[in-house]
């Protein structure tokens, strides 16, 4: 499952979690918002990703509040 979360300082990341809400993966920031099929998300940011959501930096956002 794929989710857009926007970041404190305004960055928008794609972030991928299992069916249990594990994080497996996430990409960005992201600078168009396309169909969450499209981007690839690997485990590179995974661990900055889990710190700024703990540090509630970093929140999930519906995309319709993203787009203009």
């Amino acid at each position: 499952m794929k989710g857009f979360w926007k970041h404190t300082n305004g960055k928008v990341y794609v972030v991928e979690s299992d069916t249990f809400g594990r994080i497996t993966g996430a990409v960005g920031p992201v600078n168009e918002l396309r169909d969450l099929d499209e981007y690839v998300c690997k485990p590179a940011i995974v661990d900055w990703v889990k710190r700024a959501i703990t540090d509630r930096r970093l929140r999930r956002v519906n995309p319709a509040v993203l787009r203009p």
